[in-house]
């Protein structure tokens, strides 16, 4: 340890405000004492974003491999230069597969090197998750940690290997529903009449727009007093822009992009809803929660993300209609928005003491000793 602090290497996708996985790393990069705990981000594409100012003001760094695939030579050459001119002790490899390179580099001379899982696939698509289920075993043996955000994330990725559950965390105190911040944000979103659903996540396949887009058509023909809000962007933008437009939905459902707003947007919404095709936690699903928010999800969720008692899991094999029974009944609850915030304040998922847990994960496996 360089200067009596431990130095990791945390690698994310990218430092978009909108993604699941970076939000996981810097709610706990947050909340550690920094004097004890160095930790410098590795990225595969830039992306312009708040957290990077936020990073570099508390003296830590932030690398841009660039796309593996699309420049490979590049990105190997910068995988090396990182390892090579830096003492890291731990690597927190976030990203899985696209790591590759980096992560060959990292077992030369990286003590302590971890491999987290956020999904239960691997794989956008089927043959995605074919190729990348060949490649895995070349990863997991380059690392010699594993964590994951659930019990069903760990088992899908790493089998039978025995592997930590680190929890995602929020700032429960972020959450807090206020009735003035939503009756602000209803007023500039024009929908101070209305009750707004919304969906937070990448518009990707995995998270199911598409299909979410044929509920609401149901939901929006039964209720006019309703608006759909998707916050979020993705591969899969243009094509669900389509399919709205296409239904005749576009005064009604509004693609809200990546917004640095999102706390805000909470308390605007009166339903959460996400029908994902497979997710190794949900996090946003935990915000909402905090925010006192009905949530209704697929049962392709973890059943531990219902803290409150308030999330409703449907598989996605059921009728159109039995998610509009859902959502509309949803709408009709009369939740206590307060005292939702109150449990998962006290829950594991809150921020409370998570800096430290961190720190004393990371101390606990480089006092381990060498481990290959």
């Amino acid at each position: 340890m360089k200067d009596g602090r431990i130095r990791v290497l945390m690698m994310v996708p990218n430092l978009r405000v909108s993604s699941g996985v970076t939000n996981f790393a810097m709610n706990y990069y947050r909340n550690v004492d920094h004097d004890k705990v160095l930790i410098d981000f590795v990225t595969l594409s830039y992306v312009d974003s708040p957290y990077i100012d936020e990073v570099r003001s508390n003296g830590s760094e932030v690398y841009f491999l660039g796309p593996l695939l699309e420049r490979p030579v590049k990105h190997i050459k910068l995988a090396k230069k990182v390892i090579a001119e830096h003492d890291y002790d731990i690597i927190h490899d976030n990203i899985i597969l696209k790591s590759l390179p980096i992560m060959k580099y990292a077992k030369k001379k990286v003590p302590v090197r971890i491999l987290h899982s956020h999904a239960i696939n691997l794989g956008e698509t089927g043959l995605k998750e074919k190729i990348n289920r060949l490649l895995l075993p070349m990863l997991i043996k380059k690392a010699n940690c594993y964590t994951a955000c659930s019990s069903v994330a760990g088992k899908a990725m790493f089998g039978d290997k025995d592997f930590t559950v680190i929890p995602n965390i929020i700032d429960t105190d972020d959450y807090v529903f206020d009735e003035a911040k939503r009756e602000q944000v209803r007023a500039n979103e024009n929908v101070t009449k209305k009750y707004v659903i919304g969906t937070v996540g990448r518009l990707a396949e995995a998270k199911n727009p598409l299909f979410a887009v044929d509920v609401m058509e149901q939901v929006l023909k039964r209720r006019g007093d309703v608006e759909y809000w998707w916050i979020g962007s993705g591969p899969l933008d243009e094509q669900t822009k389509k399919c709205i437009e296409e239904k005749g939905l576009s005064d009604r459902v509004r693609m809200l992009g990546s917004r640095d707003d999102l706390k805000d947007l909470y308390h605007a919404m009166d339903v959460f809803f996400l029908p994902s095709k497979g997710e190794g936690f949900g996090l946003a699903c935990i915000e909402a929660e905090a925010s006192g928010l009905p949530c209704v999800c697929s049962n392709n969720f973890p059943s531990e993300v219902n803290i409150t008692g308030d999330v409703q899991f449907i598989p996605l094999e059921k009728e159109i209609s039995l998610w509009a029974d859902a959502i509309i009944g949803s709408l009709d609850k009369n939740v206590d928005r307060l005292s939702a915030n109150k449990i998962l304040r006290e829950s594991r998922y809150s921020r409370a003491g998570s800096g430290s847990s961190l720190t004393d994960f990371y101390e606990g496996l480089l006092n381990a000793g060498d481990k290959g």
